[in-house]
């Protein structure tokens, strides 16, 4: 699992003076093993903004360039390019000499130096986003097309890294550290960890109201234990136009790839909160949700192409005709966000643990969604994400309009206390800790404590 320490300061503000290498150490001595510290930044070092201010054809070349490109250093650079939308006044992405890409975006890292090309000497190299490892968040859409800085308006010789807001560390933790803790998938999960750490508070979640009203909303859950709770909202007046460039930026940061704002919100959901969420075109949902077992002769299409032939052991969310989605899997082609989307329905659902397993493993399916739905996610967890769905919803799309929410939740799940004799811990652990501070990490860990002389009654947080 890949996080994003950035994100991580959203929820709990870092002592000063941490290094990378030391929030590592301290992680992965107390809760999950951190296999990698990768800083973001550092992989664009010596790449910076470039104006081109003049284009001409190269003499001894018909497909390409030469570029005069102001960097910022006072001095206008020849560059040698064929790139397909070079043009006066554009704002591109200069490689200086002892920069490091990939030639087209592919083979092994090249050190890019000052060389001669067909007889025309030539600084450093203005970049496609696919040599500089940003295709996923700069899509190509032609060949030869390079990197279009433009919409941002940096200035000449701004460090890329600077201009797109990508000084950042990213944390690889080890998947197998992280089989007992389902708190632990999400960002809010490991802030949580380091602000009892590091004796930080961690910030409270925005609460957000959902509608009132269910009407147009109608869920039937025909097999509660294999989904414990289902709740729906609507949502009305919503595109699926490209989310903006902070969103897609940290989706991709951490190995996802941008879709649009309506799938893009889904995915930063889960990320943050560890909440998988799922988005129906509300259009093609006939009648009630139900929650079911798939019947044996049906099949669903899911958004990946797969066919799969369903079986009563597999749980599925549908309408009254047919499969809309594997349940805490994937969702299906047919009725998930499309192209022409106007109204939707959020998924936000807990899902049993050992069903979704085995699911997954028949049809050969391990999606972000089913990792976690696979440790056991507490259905608490349902809140945080309508919350948070609801405020990005009225951030980034204001024109968006939350008309009904339906909350199915027939038995919730209640967190019972643990009576814990001091005098065991203290025969456990070998020495005697103040009560003082086995208050205080418990608290910081989200236990409610209340005492009775040498019995501490401990109620764990749901997500424990």
């Amino acid at each position: 699992m890949k996080l994003s320490l950035n994100w991580i300061k959203d929820y709990v503000d870092l002592p000063e003076g941490l290094t990378a290498s030391q929030i590592a150490h301290d992680l992965t001595m107390s809760t999950v093993e951190v296999e990698e510290t990768r800083d973001l930044g550092a992989s664009l070092a010596d790449i910076v903004v470039g104006r081109i201010l003049e284009v001409t054809p190269h003499p001894n070349a018909d497909r390409l360039r030469l570029c005069k490109v102001d960097i910022g250093d006072g001095e206008i650079k020849d560059i040698v390019c064929g790139g397909s939308n070079v043009a006066p006044e554009l704002l591109v992405a200069v490689a200086k000499p002892g920069a490091v890409v990939r030639w087209h975006g592919e083979g092994d890292p090249v050190t890019i130096g000052c060389t001669k090309i067909r007889g025309i000497a030539s600084y450093g190299m203005i970049c496609s986003s696919g040599e500089i490892g940003l295709a996923e968040l700069f899509p190509i859409t032609r060949e030869s097309e390079i990197m279009d800085l433009s919409p941002f308006q940096p200035q000449p010789g701004t460090p890329l890294a600077d201009a797109l807001n990508l000084n950042d560390i990213i944390l690889e933790i080890d998947n197998k550290s992280l089989t007992n803790r389902p708190d632990l998938w999400a960002h809010y999960g490991i802030a949580r960890e380091f602000a009892a750490l590091y004796k930080c508070p961690l910030k409270p979640l925005p609460q957000m109201t959902p509608p009132a009203t269910a009407e147009g909303l109608k869920i039937t859950i025909l097999d509660p234990k294999r989904c414990p709770r289902y709740a729906a909202l609507l949502m009305e007046n919503v595109a699926p136009t490209p989310s903006p460039f902070w969103l897609q930026s940290r989706i991709w940061r951490v190995g996802m790839r941008p879709i649009n704002i309506l799938v893009d919100i889904t995915n930063y959901v889960m990320l943050s909160v560890g909440q998988p969420t799922h988005g129906f075109d509300a259009t093609h949902v006939k009648g009630e949700i139900c929650v079911r077992v798939a019947k044996p002769s049906e099949t669903l299409t899911l958004l990946n192409g797969k066919e799969l032939n369903l079986t009563d052991q597999d749980l599925v969310i549908a309408d009254q005709t047919e499969p809309l989605a594997l349940a805490g899997i994937m969702g299906g082609s047919k009725d998930s966000i499309l192209d022409n989307t106007t109204k939707m329905i959020l998924e936000v659902a807990n899902f049993h643990s050992i069903g979704t397993r085995k699911s997954a493993q028949r049809f050969d399916l391990r999606t972000e969604a089913s990792v976690r739905f696979e440790k056991a996610i507490d259905p608490q967890r349902v809140d945080l994400a309508i919350s948070m769905a609801l405020l990005l919803f009225k951030q980034e799309c204001p024109q968006a309009e939350a008309t009904a929410f339906l909350d199915c939740y027939p038995t919730p799940l209640d967190s019972a206390p643990i009576a814990l004799p001091l005098s065991l811990l203290e025969r456990q652990m070998g020495q005697r800790l103040p009560d003082e501070e086995i208050h205080s990490l418990l608290s910081s860990l989200g236990f409610s404590i209340k005492q009775e002389g040498d019995i501490l009654h401990v109620t764990p947080p749901s997500w424990r």
